[in-house]
């Protein structure tokens, strides 16, 4: 196992800690217009310049820093540069509208933004009036041969206590909230992890999920502090399951939809024949699917589970499918019920995290903070309980359904429909009732072919496939279901509706609610 002081060194000096892979890719960025790759010793360099740019824009020590960027050795240098220098870092989702990226950068009072020429056109003249008084800087202009005179990170002076970055977890239209992390508790989850997971500098990882998201973070990052070379590839189906075939990874790392489309994909044009871990994370993974993909490519998922707040806690390398692992070793989790009492052994309650990796707080946000950080605890919202040893989730407090008393978790139903054979996807959540409280109200999109075709039509066609699917569904549900959990209302997409889905990849069930759908 590496010690904490070797992590530190590995990633902040990731050449000239370890000459011997200071020519060694360490990562390979893959976008519409090819391939670039860069060492372990070019990306030392890179994080030698980002300081000096970075300190040039006027930002100091505890000054913020938002970063918004598609994934590139750019945006990783900088990360590490402004942890390195006692900066806030803050990744921002790249599909902010300039309106909502200019609410976040004047909520957080960001001392500067740093952007990509690569996706905004015009770039100076289109992201100058989204910064107001923040400093602007193009991360494309960075070349590591320009930092042969920048001075290196003394790792002496870095501040591991200090507020690092911070991941944003919504309120993106008024006051974001946004999880304060420092970097001496991540890399005590890193370190966790990568003992766990068995990564190593032999292997090599695809990486599809965005730096501003806590999973594709600590994914990118653990790599690093491993010697593993990391494939950035684009956060779509194509090119995920290009870079699979082609680079032949040993370390996979995406959101269940992203699996979905190598499960879609014909067995011979996806070479899964290195992997040793395929982490799925960042929204509920159905059993079906895990067990249909172990089926096809004889390669198990392994889920996980963790949150913006409390990084990554838990990793399914051996348990059932329907779990979510074993804990991370510096955590203990509980479950309790709404008393805060500790319930026994197999019994549902909410999950509740005690350790040191967790969060410091909502930024800006005391209240928020003190709702779910108290009594040395992280509330989580999400409801489980173990089970010889391993961690259930079974879905969101705020989205359990009352149905006549009943306690209803979506995702038990979910997992159900998605069996069915004509569903694609399938999302449900609660409407009210006057009689039983609420009801289970299901929103599917069909599977390409007849039934598709005909609920994008009009008329009758339209008429006649809702109420084959409705008698289908209502059929297989009678045969699957409890009573209780029979969805009650249905709407329906044709194949090419489907849902929508967060920055994670989870389905967005505030948009459906809101949404008029067919």
């Amino acid at each position: 196992m590496l010690s904490r002081e070797q992590a530190i060194k590995q990633l902040f000096l990731p050449g000239s800690s370890r000459p011997d892979m200071a020519d060694k890719p360490a990562l390979v960025q893959v976008d519409q217009t090819g391939e670039r790759s860069i060492t372990f010793g070019e990306l030392e360099q890179l994080i030698s310049l980002a300081r000096v740019k970075i300190a040039e824009l006027g930002v100091a020590k505890g000054d913020r820093v938002a970063l918004s960027s598609e994934n590139s050795p750019e945006m990783v240098a900088s990360l590490i540069a402004c942890w390195s220098m006692g900066v806030c870092a803050v990744p921002v989702d790249l599909r902010l509208t300039g309106q909502e990226l200019a609410n976040v950068l004047k909520q957080l009072q960001a001392k500067a933004l740093l952007g990509s020429s690569r996706i905004v056109h015009n770039f100076e003249q289109t992201m100058s009036a989204i910064v107001g008084s923040a400093k602007l800087f193009d991360l494309v202009s960075m070349k590591p041969e320009d930092a042969k005179e920048a001075a290196k990170v003394d790792v002496s002076e870095i501040d591991f206590d200090s507020p690092s970055f911070v991941i944003l977890t919504s309120g993106t239209t008024g006051i974001p909230k946004g999880a304060v992390h420092s970097v001496g508790t991540l890399i005590t989850n890193l370190l966790e992890l990568g003992e766990m997971s068995g990564i190593d500098n032999t292997m090599r990882g695809v990486l599809p999920l965005p730096l501003s998201h806590i999973f594709g973070l600590e994914v990118c990052m653990v790599a690093f502090i491993c010697g593993s070379m990391v494939v950035l590839s684009e956060l779509n189906a194509s090119s995920f399951v290009q870079c699979v075939a082609k680079f032949k990874p040993h370390i996979v790392a995406g959101v269940p939809t992203l699996y979905g489309a190598l499960m879609q994909a014909p067995k011979e044009s996806v070479d899964l024949s290195n992997a040793v871990l395929l982490l799925s994370g960042g929204a509920p993974l159905p059993t079906s699917m895990a067990a249909d993909f172990e089926r096809k490519f004889g390669k198990r998922l392994n889920n996980g589970y963790g949150s913006t707040e409390s990084k990554i806690v838990a990793l399914n390398q051996t348990g059932p499918l329907d779990c979510v692992g074993n804990i991370v070793p510096s955590v203990k989790i509980e479950i309790v019920n709404e008393k805060d009492e500790v319930l026994p052994m197999g019994e549902t309650g909410e999950v509740r995290i005690a350790g040191p990796i967790l969060m410091m707080g909502y930024i800006g946000q005391d209240e928020a903070s003190k709702k779910v950080l108290h009594d040395g605890h992280y509330h989580t919202g999400d409801m489980g309980h173990f089970k010889d040893g391993n961690l259930y989730i079974v879905g969101r407090t705020k989205e359990m359904i009352i149905v006549a008393g009943y306690k209803v978790f979506p995702v038990e139903v979910e997992d159900a429909l998605i069996k069915h054979p004509a569903v694609k996807e399938a999302a449900v959540f609660g409407q009210p009732h006057s009689k039983l409280g609420q009801i289970v109200k299901a929103v599917i999109v069909v599977k390409e072919g007849e039934l598709s075709d005909k609920l994008a039509s009009e008329g009758e066609a339209h008429k006649e496939a809702r109420h084959t699917l409705i008698a289908s569904l209502k059929e297989f549900c009678n045969e699957h279901l409890r009573r209780e959990l029979r969805p009650m209302e249905w709407d329906f997409r044709p194949a090419d509706k489907p849902l929508p889905k967060t920055l994670a990849g989870k389905i967005d069930k505030k948009k459906l609610e809101t949404a008029a759908v067919s």
